[in-house]
């Protein structure tokens, strides 16, 4: 999808149908300013903003990809989500899914427990996604 910069109507419907849900995944977390669906290069698939968010989130994305590759390879395990809290106050809760990456963006107050415990559903809503940006990227 990413890849190739070309995405047709039916991945738009698609695209389309993933903003919608993480829009109703958003709504219920308090302190959530946006959600971030991007490929392991920093490209935008899907979001949902509330508010303007001055983060650079394809820069966040490919940072927090690598780390969790370097960190598997240092026999810490696998990394697959991290939280930052930044000096801006700005709360960002990544998890990888590869090769795609959720970024959640929230203020100091994010209910962080709350975003955890939506991941697992949206790691298995996200599954066919995943295949599909998976299956473009390995044929190019």
């Amino acid at each position: 999808v990413a890849s190739t910069g070309r995405v047709n109507l039916a991945q738009m419907s698609v695209l389309d149908s993933v903003e919608g849900y993480l829009k109703n995944v958003a709504e219920g977390i308090s302190g959530l300013k946006a959600v971030y669906l991007s490929d392991r290069d920093g490209i935008t698939l899907a979001k949902t903003t509330t508010a303007d968010s001055k983060l650079d989130i394809s820069k966040l994305c490919v940072v927090f990809s690598s780390a969790s590759e370097q960190a598997s390879k240092l026999s810490l395990g696998i990394s697959s989500t991290i939280v930052t809290f930044s000096d801006e106050g700005f709360t960002i809760v990544q998890s990888i899914l590869a090769p795609l990456v959720i970024t959640f963006v929230g203020t100091g107050d994010l209910n962080v427990g709350l975003v955890q415990k939506q991941l697992p559903g949206l790691r298995d809503s996200l599954d066919g996604v995943r295949e599909k940006v998976e299956s473009v990227i390995s044929s190019t």
